[in-house]
């Protein structure tokens, strides 16, 4: 079972699967359950104990950890290193999509240092910025891009940046100002989470002088994530803290709108930085290194040989073969060779684009780079560049306790309830409708509703698995606590 984008999944008889049975020698059956209604779906699945072979899990949520932990999915950690391409997953990353202790799925690759900042080069030099190293820069960048007409069109219409319901941008800015990734260590040797350092403060202090200077758009609590990017695509703000590979789409969107000659040079119009220095030096926040699990269930694969079977199928979706169909579909139908390179063909016919629609959310992507190299532009290339850099530089900032709250208890039962009282008080003190005074006050009713539980119960797991924990504590330790 796996959820799809757009409007339709790809049919059983596409071109794409039969060739993919062809290769692997089995049947594929997919159940595809649209992306939006997906976790809904996987609820009632679970409650009713009925699933297929394989399931696609986006999320560590409380009904996955319970149907773990009750015995729903077959535990893979021992059998992973048997397997050619899943023995190449990075010990942080099974580490991060462990539950206790243990793996039960197979996370499907992500970038570790995929988080950055994008923005509009062609902006910055219509009004006069030559660089972006410090915050201080950055803010210069995002007033300038408000105020000072970047798109020369003789109209006050742009922000700096655009924000929507997503909080990821501000937990970015809350490590460059010196907090942790989730959760950091304080100086007394314990596990506390950001919002309860003066990093958090700092950020969002930050942010409410944005908001007042309506450098982004006040209406950023009604915008929803999915549709972020569009406003971005329209020429409506030119910057953007998120992942680096959005410069691309971006320039793509601002293409296909004709905001941009057509004939411009992709790095003319966009850049990229990893991040900006505050006192606290350079520091990022990287992704968990996954995005989802596919699992194997107890409930259809009933004995070891069949689950073998099962696990050498999935090991050979990580073969270059596997990563170039499911990845990008058949040469010449689907996409060009440049090169030897993968060039995918732009604006399929309807009928063409459904045949690759959703075949791609199964892959692992183990090992990663495992296909024929895609065919890049000058950004794409500095994309790829500045995400190796990311991680080169040693600059990004872990979570330990990434897999450790999912297992308190305390979090199981209210979790949902008290991370909303703090996203509601985030929201409200960037609109100036809560001041420090009450903000503090929320800060004292989540520590008793359970916060100061969830922080017992997390450092009690953290001194359990410490030993498991793929990196230095150096990495996670708050430098502005």
């Amino acid at each position: 079972m796996a959820q799809y984008f757009g409007t339709e999944p790809a049919p059983a008889n596409s071109p794409v699967i039969l060739k993919a049975e062809e290769y692997l020698k089995t049947n594929l059956e997919f159940t595809w359950v649209p992306a939006d209604s997906y976790k809904d779906k996987l609820n009632i699945m679970l409650a009713s104990g009925k699933l297929p072979m394989v399931v696609y899990v986006p999320d560590n949520s409380a009904s996955f950890v319970a149907a773990c932990k009750a015995g729903a999915f077959w535990e893979l950690g021992p059998y992973i290193k048997q397997y050619k391409n899943l023995r190449t997953i990075p010990d942080i990353v099974l580490w991060n999509s462990s539950i206790d202790g243990k793996i039960y799925g197979i996370p499907r690759s992500r970038t570790l240092g995929r988080n950055g900042i994008v923005y509009r080069k062609d902006w910055a030099k219509n009004v006069g910025i030559t660089k972006l190293e410090t915050i201080d820069d950055l803010y210069n960048m995002l007033k300038k891009f408000t105020y000072n007409d970047p798109d020369k069109n003789g109209k006050n219409d742009t922000y700096g940046m655009y924000e929507c319901s997503y909080n990821g941008p501000f937990y970015i800015a809350v490590v460059w100002f010196g907090g942790p990734n989730g959760w950091g260590l304080n100086k007394n040797g314990q596990l506390v989470p950001s919002f309860l350092t003066n990093a958090y403060m700092e950020a969002l202090k930050f942010w409410r002088k944005l908001y007042q200077e309506k450098i982004f758009n006040h209406d950023f609590p009604s915008v929803p994530g999915a549709r972020w990017e569009d406003y971005y695509s329209q020429g409506k703000a030119g910057v953007k803290i998120d992942v680096i590979d959005s410069a691309n789409r971006i320039y793509n969107g601002l293409l296909k709108n004709g905001l941009i000659p057509k004939d411009a040079k992709d790095t003319d119009i966009m850049d990229i930085k990893l991040a900006v220095k505050t006192k606290y030096g350079l520091r990022n926040m990287p992704t968990a290194g996954y995005a989802g699990y596919l699992m194997v269930s107890k409930t259809s694969v009933k004995d070891m040989n069949t689950f073998k079977k099962v696990m050498s199928i999935l090991d050979k979706f990580g073969d270059k073969t596997m990563q170039d169909l499911f990845g990008y579909g058949l040469p010449n139908r689907h996409y060009k060779l440049v090169d030897g390179k993968i060039d995918p063909i732009q604006n399929l016919p309807a009928e063409l684009s459904r045949e690759i629609s959703g075949v791609n959310q199964v892959l692992h992507f183990y090992p990663t780079n495992g296909g024929t190299p895609r065919y890049m532009t000058p950004l794409l290339q500095l994309q790829a560049d500045m995400q190796a850099l990311n991680e080169k530089l040693n600059i990004l900032v872990p979570n330990p306790a990434l897999p450790l709250q999912a297992m308190s208890q305390t979090y199981i039962k209210r979790g949902v309830t008290l991370d909303n009282m703090i996203e509601d008080a985030r929201v409200k003190y960037i609109a100036g409708q809560l001041n420090d005074q009450g903000f503090k006050k929320v800060l004292d009713n989540w520590r008793k509703q359970g916060g100061d539980q969830i922080i017992k119960e997390v450092n009690a797991l953290y001194r359990q698995y410490r030993k498991n924990i793929p990196y230095k504590e150096d990495l996670y330790k708050i430098l502005n606590p």
